[in-house]
């Protein structure tokens, strides 16, 4: 069957065509029983108007892109399905956008929205945000930037990493853990400076020694701090670990018990991040949560705010703490 066009069902309601493209655009313009004669027409003939169509026509629309560096790591694919629940509840269409952690992808997407009119923009990049590089697409002046702040001159907001560090440094020393390590995320982004910063500064204050297990990028993090924890340089092992992200936590584990060390028999680790995954894992994953709904909802707010007013804020979440399987009391 063949795609049915605005002219067909201005020949089937026996109206001009403008008077068809009122009835979808405006339609307080047109005669009330007239557009419910044009809407059954286009109804019978299956017959849908195109929301790019739309928005060229009128240089406006509700596609708004949330630009993310890869959709394997599931905080993005949670970040995702939140934020287009909040932006469907304010009358937006979400658009995914993958970059594989390029800037240029990043700034072509934006690009790309901005020719269909986008009004604003949601960027999770993996790395730090260039702000002028953001700035040399039209777009880029109306985006949000989420869990990375970076001195932003755009509206942010992501979640109190040293607050975090803090109550997972204070869970295990509850536990009696004196050896604390650490494990970094990706290097050079402000969260793991962020998180590197905070967990040496408490472990100075509580004259404990810090043990940085691995503090370089990506998965193998995990791995390599497996490595280094079995064939520690310390005098004495660390008996936790806390990760900088959940994704870093579930690979040392899967490596430790590799390895034959048992968790959290032997080593109690912690990650951040709450992603649902850590539900389901083995052990069950403790973990500093952040709250991930609503900073799909905060960025929303945040990007109508920009637009209404010009002011870009900054807002940043408190997390909190998720107690399961993977921490326990210093092995005796």
């Amino acid at each position: 069957m063949a795609e049915m066009s605005i002219d067909d069902v201005a020949a089937r309601a026996g109206v001009h065509r403008s008077t068809v493209s009122r009835a979808f655009s405006r339609p307080e313009a047109v005669n009330p029983t007239t557009r419910q004669r044009i809407l059954e027409v286009a109804e019978s003939l299956g017959y849908q108007v195109s929301p790019l169509a739309q928005a060229l026509r009128r240089k406006t629309s509700n596609l708004v892109p949330l630009i993310v560096p890869d959709i394997t790591n599931p905080f993005y694919g949670e970040l995702a399905k939140t934020m287009a629940t909040a932006a469907a509840e304010k009358g937006y269409q979400l658009v995914l956008c993958v970059t594989g952690g390029e800037v240029a992808q990043t700034n072509a997407y934006l690009t790309a929205l901005q020719g269909m009119y986008a009004p604003f923009g949601i960027v999770a990049p993996s790395t730090s945000v260039d702000l002028d590089e953001l700035r040399s697409v039209a777009l880029g002046s109306r985006v949000v930037v989420v869990d990375r702040v970076d001195k932003a001159q755009v509206p942010t907001v992501t979640v109190d990493s040293a607050e975090g560090i803090a109550l997972a440094v204070d869970h295990l020393r509850g536990l009696g853990h004196r050896r604390i390590a650490y494990v970094s995320g990706i290097s050079g982004t402000y969260t793991s400076r962020d998180r590197l910063a905070a967990y040496e500064g408490l472990a100075a204050k509580l004259e404990i020694p810090a043990m940085i297990l691995d503090a370089g990028a990506g998965s193998e993090a995990g791995e390599r701090a497996a490595e280094l924890f079995v064939n520690t340089a310390y005098e004495e092992r660390p008996t936790a670990v806390i990760a900088a992200n959940d994704m870093v936590a579930f690979a040392l584990i899967s490596s430790l018990g590799a390895r034959g060390v048992s968790i959290p028999d032997e080593v109690s680790v912690m990650g951040f991040d709450g992603l649902e995954l850590g539900s389901r894992s083995n052990p069950r994953l403790t973990t500093v949560r952040q709250p991930i709904a609503d900073m799909g909802a905060i960025a929303i707010d945040l990007a109508e705010q920009l637009l209404n007013d010009g002011e870009a804020q900054h807002v940043v979440l408190a997390p909190d703490l998720l107690i399961r399987a993977s921490t326990a009391e210093v092995p005796r």
